[in-house]
């Protein structure tokens, strides 16, 4: 009977230690990282849109149209340049398609533009001074300029100057002090 219970003492002492001893494995085994590191992703964000209007003349009709574009923030167009000075690019490039026309006299550059608070000052070159139509067609071309700048964000007036001076009126429209939205140059919808 000694022999019996010294027996089960052993084996049950060898169950124990193989019992704990695999234990032990198994923590040994949850220390060790088997995961792969993730990889970082590199995600390039997408260049976001910015939108802009210009206000065209129609050719049939006195009124100015507006007319939607959106081009990328990254866009190659944009570098180094406000976005006032890009709208002016855009508006006295604008080829003519469809009904529209483009206002501004040909030959006219941007010789610069400056931003101060609400206030956008446009100085143009002097073959703005060259345009030739009625009252009403100098209205629409001021407005074209005027219109597409005072559009964007934190712009509320716009003064004009032609070779950096300021000019007293243009075939009779008065463009002496800062001008603001026209909103009377629109078909009735």
């Amino acid at each position: 009977m000694k022999k019996k219970i010294i027996l089960g003492i052993c084996m049950l002492t060898m169950a124990t230690s193989l019992f704990i001893g695999c234990g032990k494995k198994e923590e040994q085994k949850q220390e060790v990282n088997t995961e792969v590191p993730a990889q970082e992703e590199v995600v390039k964000e997408e260049a976001k849109d910015v939108n802009y209007v210009l206000y065209l003349k129609n050719r049939n009709m006195p009124y100015l149209f507006d007319e939607r574009y959106t081009i990328k923030e990254d866009d190659a167009k944009l570098e180094g340049k406000t976005m006032e000075e890009f709208v002016m690019n855009e508006l006295i490039n604008f080829k003519e398609f469809g009904e529209y026309e483009n206002p501004i006299p040909k030959g006219t550059n941007v010789l610069s533009i400056e931003k101060e608070g609400p206030l956008v000052t446009v100085n143009l070159s002097e073959e703005f001074n060259n345009f030739k139509g009625t009252k009403d067609d100098v209205e629409l071309l001021i407005a074209s300029i005027v219109n597409s700048l005072t559009i964007l964000p934190g712009n509320e007036k716009v003064q004009i100057l032609v070779e950096g001076k300021v000019v007293e009126n243009i075939g009779g429209v008065k463009i002496k002090a800062p001008l603001e939205y026209f909103d009377n140059l629109y078909p009735d919808k």
